[in-house]
Formats: structure tokens, C-alpha cells, sequence
């Protein structure tokens, strides 16, 4: 998969840290709030995320959270594992 850390907001995976740095899944909310926020792949082999490293603007960083968590897809249901 990936290698280090997934954040999650009710369920949802919304970002990553990778190389000590983090990762926001790009959602049209979030171009809205950071239109500058450059692009780049976590790992090799995904798509791009936001790469944020301005870590301090907790306001910013809030409301891109909140708007990215709000636009990604409810989880999907996870399969029961069947017992023998």
C-alpha cells in the first residue's frame, strides 16, 4: 500500500503523512480554499494530493480539512468475513 500514515475523519481516509510531510486528497472544495496548494504523488505510484507545508496555518488548515472530509464518499460497508 503506501508505507507510513493514513489520517481518517469518520471513517474516511482524507490525507497522509509520507516522508515527514502531509498529504491532502485534492476535492474541489479544497481548490477552492487552497487554489495554490501545489500537487505531488505521496508514494510512488498514487495520484497527487495536496502537499501541504505550511502545517502552522491551523485556520486554513481546519477549513481544507473539514471541506475535503465533507466532499469524499461515506466507506464502504466492509465484507463479513464467513466462520467455518
Amino acid at each position: 500500500m503506501f508505507g507510513e500514515y493514513g489520517i481518517y475523519c469518520d471513517g474516511k481516509i482524507f490525507g497522509l503523512i509520507c516522508d515527514d510531510q502531509l498529504f491532502v486528497k485534492i476535492t474541489e472544495a479544497g481548490q477552492k480554499i487552497c487554489p495554490d496548494l501545489p500537487g505531488k504523488p505521496p508514494y510512488e505510484g498514487a495520484k497527487n494530493y495536496f502537499l501541504v507545508e505550511d502545517v502552522e496555518d491551523r485556520r486554513t488548515l481546519t477549513k481544507l480539512v473539514a471541506a475535503t472530509c465533507r466532499e469524499l464518499p461515506a466507506p464502504k460497508p466492509k465484507k463479513k468475513m464467513e466462520t467455518t
